[in-house]
């Protein structure tokens, strides 16, 4: 399999994080961007009461042609990891051939999850050199999709039109230089399996 196809039709992805970090962002991009394409979509997500700084996880089940009727799954055919604790938390999940996007500037040296397809990113360098440091959560989903391929940069600011609320649509203009950054990097070159 490809790291652009979804695993029998459907994409399960899993992630964790620290509060604040982007996860949630990544994923309601995701679920909006998928909806108005009119696929099947499930999301979910789990926090402490002290949303930044404490763990964060969400889910999201999107398919094109199969209803989802869950967003509660036993396994992910992708991990957004922000951190170690995601990374080992979410990866142990992982279907065989599942793909894993972590941040390499938060995780070292994190071990092999055999047969996964797994990026290390420095997603923090890439939003940096895109002006954007702060929006490092953007060159995680930039990456993620590159890699999938399932949707345009359009698509994904629209979504982020239609959920964000007002007051953050002056960060839309950075997210997109982020996505576009990211977008004309060969993700290949951080591969690690």
């Amino acid at each position: 399999m490809s790291a652009g196809q979804m695993i029998d039709g459907v994409e399960r992805i899993g992630g964790a994080g620290t509060g604040g970090a982007g996860l949630l962002t990544c994923l309601k991009t995701l679920s909006y961007a998928a909806a108005a394409r009119g696929w099947h979509v499930a999301y979910t997500s789990d926090y402490n009461p002290e949303t930044r700084g404490g763990l964060v996880q969400g889910t999201l089940v999107m398919s094109a042609e199969q209803p989802i009727d869950n967003p509660v799954v036993e396994s992910f055919t992708a991990v957004l990891a922000f951190d170690y604790d995601g990374y080992r938390t979410c990866g142990r999940a992982l279907e065989p051939s599942g793909l894993i996007v972590w941040d390499s500037s938060r995780i070292r040296n994190p071990p092999a999850l055999v047969g996964a397809l797994s990026y290390g990113i420095p997603i923090h360098e890439m939003a940096g050199k895109a002006g954007a440091a702060r929006l490092a959560n953007m060159a995680m989903l930039g990456f993620y999709n590159s890699i999938r391929a399932l949707f345009s940069i359009d698509e994904l600011i629209g979504a982020m039109q239609t959920y964000l609320p007002v007051w953050r649509h002056k960060w839309i203009p950075a997210n997109r230089a982020v996505l576009e950054a990211v977008d004309s990097i060969d993700p290949e070159q951080y591969r690690r399996s």
